[in-house]
This record gives C-alpha cells, sequence and structure tokens, in this order.
C-alpha cells in the first residue's frame, strides 16, 4: 500500500432501529460551523470536529496497569460518563475530506461515532 487512505463508507441504520452505545462510547451528530481564526493552525484549513451528543454508553472499567506496563488488567471501580445527551463538544483530531472516527447513517443524517475520551472539551455558551 502506498500510502493512500481507504475511504470508509458509513453503515446504514434503519429508520425504525435505534443504536445503543456501549461502554464510554458516545454518537455525535456533526455540526456546520465556522471555528474562529484563533483555532485554526496557522496555514491549517482544517478544522476539528464539533458536534451534538445523541446517545450516551454508560461507561467502563478503565484498564490499570503494573509498573513497567507489561500486564493490564480491568479496574473494580466503574467509571460513569461525563458528557450526556444534548452536550455540544468539541472532538480532538482534525477533520480530513471526512472524519477520523467510524461513521454511521441514522436515517438520512451521519453520525460519529467516538469515545468519551475522544472528547477534547464541552462547548460552553456563556451568553
Amino acid at each position: 500500500m502506498d500510502g493512500a487512505r481507504i475511504e470508509h463508507q458509513p453503515d446504514m441504520i434503519g429508520a425504525h432501529e435505534r443504536l445503543r452505545p456501549l461502554r464510554d462510547h458516545i454518537i455525535v451528530k456533526p455540526l456546520n460551523w465556522e471555528p474562529s481564526r484563533v483555532i485554526i493552525v496557522a496555514g491549517d484549513k482544517r478544522k476539528p470536529l464539533r458536534g451534538v451528543i445523541v446517545a450516551v454508553g454508560p461507561g467502563c472499567y478503565p484498564k490499570r496497569y503494573n509498573k513497567d506496563r507489561s500486564k493490564t488488567w480491568d479496574s473494580t471501580a466503574f467509571r460513569r460518563t461525563e458528557v450526556k445527551v444534548g452536550d455540544t463538544v468539541e472532538l480532538g483530531g482534525l477533520e480530513i475530506d471526512g472524519y477520523l472516527f467510524p461513521t454511521v447513517m441514522i436515517g438520512n443524517e451521519l453520525h460519529v461515532i467516538a469515545r468519551e475520551e475522544d472528547v477534547a472539551g464541552i462547548v460552553v455558551d456563556d451568553a
């Protein structure tokens, strides 16, 4: 392979079906927005992904590691997701002719599936 990007086609979910995320996964409906000039890195025309959360998984048991990180196991403490349905979030990573994350068509709208750890921040409107 010569470094070409593999095109990902979104999966289709029927109008009568519902998608319920598991663990710490979230489903985000992308927003069409223009970032301020402060957000755009000099000379970079790509923009971060911003969207509204439409579904949230319950949470997960985070991974634990020993000192040299040679062994891993699930923690005994359950960590609930901090984001909630209706939050406008900024996902880490830049949009590059499509999305960095898996996409799914729900009805006739495109949605993105990400993990809670991919959320860079929750957009708060102080107006």
